[in-house]
């Protein structure tokens, strides 16, 4: 996770601000996926993502099978090369692929 948020903050898509509690709060409790409809797709990886799965990591729990990769291609629309690798990586390891 440290190196996703480190490429993403390399390649000028970490957000400046994080968003309020508010809007956090709307967007885990969003049934869209990525939380699309409460706040942009790289502040759900930033704010809500990667904290979860520090969470994960930490208590050695299971990662969920995850697709990310195919959702973060069409959000970032072009940009973040390096951050949609990572992401398939985090998929691979997920989905128990290996790398």
């Amino acid at each position: 996770m440290d190196n996703l948020e480190v490429i993403m903050q390399e390649e000028g898509i970490w957000p400046d601000a994080k968003p309020t509690r508010k809007v956090l709060d709307s967007a885990l409790q969003s049934t869209v996926p990525f939380a699309v409809d409460s706040l942009p797709f790289e502040s759900w990886l930033a704010f809500i993502f990667i904290p979860k799965m520090r969470i994960i990591i930490a208590q050695k729990q299971t990662l969920p099978a995850m697709q990310i990769t195919p959702a973060a291609q069409v959000y970032l629309n072009g940009i973040g090369h390096r951050t949609i690798a990572q992401l398939q990586t985090i998929d691979d390891i997920a989905s128990e692929k290996g790398v």
